[in-house]
């Protein structure tokens, strides 16, 4: 378990991407970009300024770290009885900045994937079992 009282966008972040079946999403007024993220997705910060995917590759999102206030794990119950896995970046006026999707989660049978459900639990686990993380802004100079 890692200190709660010192986590910042950047160190959940770099756990995320050691996880398998991710997708994340930025949505604003108009539409919705989804992207799959992997081990190898480059991320780096710089400034006040996550970068999540190559700059000079087919796509990449700059995300303003001194903006990202809370973290929420969420699952929620879908339609057909499945439940989604989320962990959702909030700025100061509880506005949506990311979202991380949990895909795979269930077998073509609705059947839960167990190696799925551990990755989710062990990454809410690590950061202390609380859903929502207040997150230390980064010092930027």
């Amino acid at each position: 378990m890692v200190n709660i009282g010192s986590i910042s966008f950047e160190d959940i972040f770099k756990d995320v991407l050691f996880l398998e079946n991710i997708m994340i999403s930025i949505r604003n007024d108009g539409g919705v970009a989804e992207l799959r993220i992997d081990r190898n997705t480059p991320f780096r910060v710089n400034g006040q300024y996550a970068t999540i995917g190559d700059e000079k590759g087919s796509w990449h999102v700059h995300i303003n770290t001194t903006q990202v206030r809370e973290a929420k794990f969420v699952i929620e119950e879908k339609e057909n009885g499945n439940k989604s896995y989320s962990l959702r970046f909030f700025n100061s006026n509880n506005s949506l900045v990311l979202r991380v999707n949990f895909m795979k989660m269930y077998t073509s049978d609705n059947v839960p994937i167990q190696e799925s459900l551990i990755q989710y639990n062990r990454l809410f686990a690590k950061y202390g079992g609380k859903e929502l993380l207040t997150l230390t802004p980064p010092q930027v100079s």
